[in-house]
């Protein structure tokens, strides 16, 4: 006669496996979410637009110093109270090139709306021209004597005593890049002190967000140094100034979550980075460095701008290193294909959000022979479950037996206590690639689904997906064969609310896949459970 465990242990090493693992992956990704992308609401952008207009000469104010100001040198020519501007717009960008420093203001994406429905500004600053120039020690920019060449084709000319220096900055209307050239003639000892080019930005301004709701907005710089190496430094999550170097840099961006404005060293001479973020004042600033070791008679130095969306097609267009300015993470290998295969169904049927949903039936078809053969695990766990209670009792203190005899039980049924893990665990890498995918993909942004869904990059607003997800993994565990005993089953009855609350704050297409990979998992159970019924256990 098969006698009863009397009291469930909520100590069996599976239990405290289980909430473990629970604990470790909730509190990991939590913890992760919150410090890389600490901040969500969009900032609020001024709501006026680039002046329509035809490509003309007008005149503004001269900019004021940046804050830590650094006397100008007695060589350079008196700057004058004017500017004078070019204006270019076309049905992508629109800006202003001043003759300060050739510097770009009002950089506006015009295809590209925020959450306000304002066009994106990059590059914004009420000082500092986007891709300025200035004499290295300068607070204030070099003036140039400018001439369009065409639309959007600049050449200008600015003199720092004997020394001669040409600036020749070319807009490409196809990749929304710019090709610069600087040239130097007649250098004196003193350049070997260099020069800089600026990317300035506002630090946005952020609603708060708490533990359990962490945001996938951020701002960071981007720098590739020392022959390839990669730096993400966060600024819009930090409590203090963030001020640091990095030597022989090749490429150094300021980024949000979709667009970057970015230089990519293209010289013989490799530039050195200071980066520098006051939290207080708003303002971040990205700084390309040249300090020549030696000057000759004439020197040349060739770099690629971009102010833009970070779209991987876009990215690689301008030059394939553009395209590590998405940065896809620890499992960036398995993103990419996930990407690439949810870019070829979007081609299919037009909508992101169903491209969504293949993405997810393609993932839950590869993974589902483990499925399978987790469910006969667990369904031969849960047949033998009476054997081994009655194992327990009969060896209850001799610990050793008892694993020898349960293991022998286990393998003789065809049980692995483990089984009903590994596809999980599959599962994981999935979801965090796929989150980095969403998070990441220029496409996503603004992009609709049907009904109240109108931003697959966002929150659903009316939480219709993380409730529904509750629900289907409540109604997956029901169906599910169980091992566990009544206190392990209270406890996983709690997860389903758990990642409904945690997926509230999650972009929308997120939260699309979590809802389809559970009803795909309801739908394989219920398919699972008709099959005939297995053979008889042994003892």
């Amino acid at each position: 006669m098969q006698q009863k465990n009397n009291t469930p242990s909520f100590f069996d090493p599976k239990t405290l496996i289980a909430v473990a693992a629970v604990a470790i992956v909730y509190y990991g990704w939590n913890t992760y979410l919150g410090k890389k992308y600490p901040d969500y609401n969009k900032p609020k952008t001024q709501t006026e637009q680039a002046k329509n207009s035809a490509t003309a000469a007008t005149t503004s104010e001269t900019p004021a110093a940046t804050a830590n100001t650094v006397d100008t040198k007695s060589e350079i020519m008196e700057t004058p109270t004017t500017a004078k501007e070019f204006h270019f717009e076309n049905d992508k960008v629109s800006f202003v090139m001043t003759s300060f420093g050739m510097g770009l203001k009002g950089y506006t994406i015009n295809n590209y709306q925020d959450k306000e429905k304002n066009n994106i500004k990059l590059g914004v600053s009420n000082v500092d021209g986007l891709f300025e120039m200035r004499w290295a020690g300068d607070s204030k920019p070099l003036t140039f004597d400018v001439a369009e060449q065409a639309p959007g084709h600049y050449v200008g000319t600015a003199h720092v005593g004997e020394t001669v220096i040409k600036r020749e900055l070319k807009f490409n209307t196809e990749t929304s890049s710019f090709t610069n050239t600087i040239s130097v003639s007649n250098p004196t000892e003193d350049f070997k002190k260099g020069f800089s080019l600026l990317i300035p930005e506002s630090i946005h301004t952020h609603a708060s967000t708490s533990f359990l709701f962490p945001s996938y907005e951020h701002q960071d710089f981007f720098v590739t140094h020392n022959g390839g190496k990669h730096d993400t430094v966060n600024f819009s999550g930090a409590k203090e100034d963030v001020v640091k170097d990095f030597p022989a840099t090749s490429l150094v961006s300021v980024s949000s979550q979709y667009f970057a404005a970015a230089i990519l060293d293209k010289s013989e001479i490799m530039p050195e980075v200071k980066l520098n973020a006051q939290i207080n004042a708003k303002t971040a600033m990205a700084e390309l460095v040249y300090k020549p070791a030696s000057v000759k008679s004439e020197m040349t130095f060739s770099e690629v701008f971009y102010a833009g969306p970070k779209s991987i097609d876009a990215l690689k267009a301008v030059d394939p290193e553009m395209a590590s300015l998405i940065d896809f993470g620890f499992f960036g290998f398995i993103a990419r294909p996930l990407l690439y295969v949810m870019k070829a169904a979007h081609s299919v049927v037009g909508n992101w959000g169903f491209a969504i949903i293949i993405l997810t039936l393609l993932v839950r078809l590869c993974v589902l022979p483990f499925n399978i053969m987790s469910f006969k695990s667990m369904k031969a766990m849960q047949k033998v479950q009476p054997i081994i209670q009655n194992l327990r009792e009969k060896y209850k203190e001799d610990p050793m037996r008892l694993n020898q005899e349960m293991m022998a039980v286990m393998k003789q049924n065809g049980a692995n206590p483990l089984g009903g893990c590994l596809p999980m665990l599959l599962q994981i890498p999935v979801f965090f690639a796929l989150y980095r995918v969403i998070g990441s993909s220029i496409e996503l942004y603004n992009s609709p689904f049907i009904f109240w869904i109108t931003d697959l990059s966002s929150h659903d607003k009316f939480y219709v997906l993380p409730v529904s997800m509750a629900v289907f993994m409540f109604i997956q565990q029901k169906i599910t064969p169980s091992t566990m005993d009544p206190t392990q089953a209270k406890i996983m009855a709690f997860l389903p609310v758990v990642f409904s609350l945690f997926m509230l704050q999650l972009p929308a297409g997120l939260t699309l896949y979590m809802v389809v990979s559970t009803l795909f998992g309801i739908i394989q159970q219920w398919l699972i459970m008709r099959e005939p019924k297995t053979k008889a256990v042994t003892a």
